[in-house]
């Protein structure tokens, strides 16, 4: 008996063991990337921030009533970790479907917020932000 439940334990085991990163749910994975952006953004690290963006994203938004584009280049260009940010980010939603999501997060700026809708998908088994629009609020 004891044999059997040292074999059992054993097998249970070895089988957790081979439990990896890849078998995390679809909520997990987008959060890791969303979060990348996020605390990069906080950081000024726009190299974290690239490791949420697919290359080929757009951010897009209004700002002073005319809408502005920007390519990831330009995106990235804002961000620097001489200047770190002095705000708090925080992801309000995640609505999945497939391999596709959209994701509501928050930027509280102090005396005015940014409300971020990425749009990612998944690609080659990663989550990438292939768009970002976003809206600037008065409080």
């Amino acid at each position: 008996m004891k044999l059997l439940f040292l074999l059992l334990s054993i097998v249970s085991f070895n089988c957790l063991s081979h439990v990896s990163h890849h078998d995390e749910t679809p909520k997990i994975a987008i959060t890791k990337t969303v979060n990348n952006y996020l605390k990069g953004s906080v950081l000024g690290d726009s190299q974290m921030i690239s490791k949420a963006f697919h290359s080929d994203a757009l951010v897009q938004g209004n700002s002073n009533g005319k809408l502005q584009r920007y390519d990831m280049k330009t995106f990235l260009g804002f961000f620097s970790t001489d200047k770190p940010g002095k705000h708090t980010t925080k992801i309000i939603s995640i609505d999945i479907e497939n391999d596709a999501a959209l994701v509501k997060a928050h930027w509280d700026m102090g005396t005015w917020m940014y409300i971020d809708y990425l749009t990612l998908i998944k690609n080659d088994g990663q989550w990438k932000i292939i768009n970002k629009v976003y809206t600037k609020i008065q409080k």
